[in-house]
């Protein structure tokens, strides 16, 4: 027996016996009459956005069916979880239902301080008047120790209907969507990566490609149901690149047309056996997998604070690749439990993925994440049992103090890529591991799979990094951030067939700080101004970067937005020193409701200076098209012009998530 195969059994037990562990102490929490103080003593400020009103009302959906099919305790979860956000129109109900739920569920004393925040809150409600007479009812139980709760003999005053609960074998169904297209113009031929600002190892390969002389045209569309039984969403997220140039770089050579499709899934819920089921093309961050993939997820709630997961697909790193290309496949799964200790949630997993005949990846890890109305942390931590080392460690939070300063912060220990034995072409001019392997046993120098291993683990570069930073709202209408950031590559990559945007990170140490200010409606409705300055230190050069980024509303349906980049550069072991001026301006003009024309035009000034040289270089861009959106449901558009807070902006390359979003708790601006 081989040291492996004792280390896999004693993982799966020390696993399984920290389940448990957690599931008793949940269940001790979540048991009746275990406290009855566990009731929602603090929602999120401010106004809550359209997204979130449509998580509001899904759990409100939800909590119904829980309440009408008795599962007392999952629709306590529900109606506790859309009583978090801001207050919005679905607040007064679901404070009352989780009375109800409460009262039911024998947990009496909970019942009353749900119906008596109620009163506090909405004294003059349709509900106050049932609500008084079943707090009533509840007082009256509790002053005679053992007796059952009395009902009134008829209805109270307002009461709901008595088929509030009963099935309406009715079916709604929404639609959502874009279409827009884009000419896009830039001779610069630049990635996205901006090279002031910290990487980011776990960037979409996609948001690196460039786009030089091109009309790009997109489609998202996402329809919704809902019914008695069953519930979900269909999304679509795909385009095409019509080049006026061929793309020697495409994924079959030479091409002018390209067609991805990022998303293409169907997502269902069948509410009476809590399953949820995700299938097809899209993007998931959990069960150790970590990006886009085709394939299925399937999650089942088999108690309010217990979840299983089971994953499968294969890797689509890029939205051009074909579905099952790549001969690689993965499976795994999860157990996951929470919410626990008012936001606490935490989930292990295994995961196995296979290229051909080789084991490719096994792995097992861990993703906890809390958050409540001031505290947000995330934590990953995902272990190679092959390579017996670690993938990744990641750590990132925010909290804010009671003077509403928030700091942040995040740490990230990770391979990049993570391990697999495909990582032995990097530095290598193969296109997959199976040309290298049969070129080894050509040239007589054939490998085992211990000696593959050993190549891929000496080949996977290593990477570090920390942040801290401090964000403080100075006034209602300014707001100033800054963050430091220290990054560490222990060597350089040539991924060669791999992910292309691992090249633009240099090895050795990089230092990053970015200061701002912010500043909004100062003198109009809908303007905002913003002031940074960004240093960074990295192996070949020092740069020194201003940005002023503006937005106007001239009027209602016309925003503009002019913005200009100053960068100064010094060049390691030369003399030569770089001066850049970036202006431009964008452009948003509301045609109607749905239709939007958007431009974007800048130039890009460049002047270098060496003792006995000077050179200038000017360089255009421009991104000019219409972006059709539509809701045929009354559902309002998502409001685009809300940035992001500066700590969510800042943790966001550390935090990840099953829905593929980094958005944390604070995240919009309300």
């Amino acid at each position: 027996m081989t040291v492996r195969d004792v280390h896999r059994p004693l993982v799966t037990l020390v696993l399984v016996g920290a389940t448990l562990l957690v599931l008793r102490t949940a269940w001790a929490q979540t048991a009746p009459n275990a406290g009855a103080t566990n009731i929602v003593k603090n929602r999120r400020a401010g106004t809550i956005s359209d997204s979130d009103l449509r998580v509001v009302a899904a759990s409100m959906d939800e909590g119904r069916a829980a309440l009408k099919r008795s599962s007392f305790r999952e629709a306590i979860q529900l109606f506790t979880k859309a009583l978090g956000y801001p207050e919005n129109q679905y607040s007064a109900e679901a404070q009352e239902l989780l009375g109800v739920a409460r009262q039911r569920s024998g947990e009496l004393a909970q019942a009353r301080a749900a119906y008596e925040d109620y009163l506090r809150r909405y004294p003059g409600g349709e509900g106050s008047e049932r609500i008084k007479q079943r707090l009533a009812g509840i007082l009256t139980a509790q002053d005679e120790a053992g007796a059952p709760l009395r009902v009134p003999a008829t209805a109270p005053v307002g009461a709901l209907p008595v088929g509030k609960f009963s099935p309406t074998h009715e079916t709604t169904w929404s639609l959502v969507g874009g279409v827009s297209s884009f000419y896009i113009h830039d001779d610069a031929n630049t990635t996205a990566r901006d090279t002031s600002l910290a990487p980011n190892p776990a960037a979409n390969v996609d948001d690196h490609s460039v786009h030089q002389n091109e009309i790009l045209t997109t489609v998202d569309l996402q329809a919704t149901w809902n019914n008695d039984k069953t519930s979900g969403k269909i999304r679509f997220s795909g385009g095409e690149e019509h080049r006026f140039s061929t793309n020697q770089n495409g994924p079959t050579g030479d091409q002018k047309d390209q067609i991805g499709v990022s998303q293409a899934s169907l997502d269902m819920a069948i509410k009476d056996w809590n399953l949820r089921t995700v299938a097809g093309r899209q993007t998931y961050n959990g069960d150790g997998v970590f990006g886009r993939f085709d394939g299925a997820v399937f999650s089942w709630q088999a108690l309010p604070i217990l979840k299983f997961d089971a994953v499968a697909g294969s890797p689509a790193n890029s939205r051009y690749n074909l579905p099952f290309t790549a001969e690689r496949y993965f499976y795994g799964g999860g157990v996951g439990v929470g919410p626990l200790f008012g936001g606490l949630e935490a989930s292990i997993y295994y995961n196995e993925e296979r290229g051909r005949w080789l084991v490719d990846r096994e792995a097992v890890g861990t993703d906890i994440r809390y958050s409540d109305p001031t505290k947000f942390a995330f934590a990953n931590v995902d272990y190679d049992l092959r390579f017996q080392h670690l993938n990744e460690a990641v750590l990132s939070g925010s909290w804010t103090l009671p003077n509403t300063a928030t700091i942040y912060g995040g740490a990230d220990y990770r391979r990049v890529p993570f391990l697999s034995n495909w990582n032995v072409l990097l530095n290598q001019p193969f296109g997959t591991l199976y040309d290298f392997l049969k070129n080894q046993v050509a040239i007589g120098q054939g490998l085992t799979n211990a000696q593959v291993d050993e190549l891929a683990l000496a080949q996977t570069p290593l990477y570090r990094s920390a942040m801290i930073g401090f964000s403080h709202p100075l006034s209602d209408k300014l707001q100033f951030s800054a963050d430091a950031t220290y990054v560490n590559l222990s060597r350089t990559i040539s991924p060669l067939g791999l992910d292309p945007t691992l090249a633009a990170l240099a090895a050795g140490n990089e230092y990053y700080a970015t200061a701002q200010f912010i500043s909004t409606n100062i003198f109009k409705d809908g303007d905002m101004y913003i002031g940074a300055f960004h240093y960074a230190q990295q192996e070949t050069n020092t740069q020194y970067v201003l940005d002023f980024n503006t937005r106007y509303p001239i009027i209602n349906d016309l925003m503009l937005a002019p913005r200009l980049r100053l960068g100064y550069s010094v060049f390691s072991g030369t003399d030569l020193r770089q001066y850049t001026v970036m202006p431009s301006l964008l452009i948003d003009y509301n045609w109607s409701p749905n239709l939007t024309f958007e431009a974007e035009i800048g130039t890009q000034w460049t002047r270098s200076v060496r003792p006995g040289s000077k050179t200038s270089d000017t360089e255009l861009f421009a991104t000019i098209g219409l972006r059709y959106n539509f809701a045929i449901d009354g559902t309002k558009l998502t409001d685009r012009s809300k940035p992001p807070t500066p700590a969510a902006a800042a943790i966001c390359r550390y935090t990840v998530r099953p829905d593929s979003s980094c958005t944390t708790p604070s995240s919009v601006r309300q």
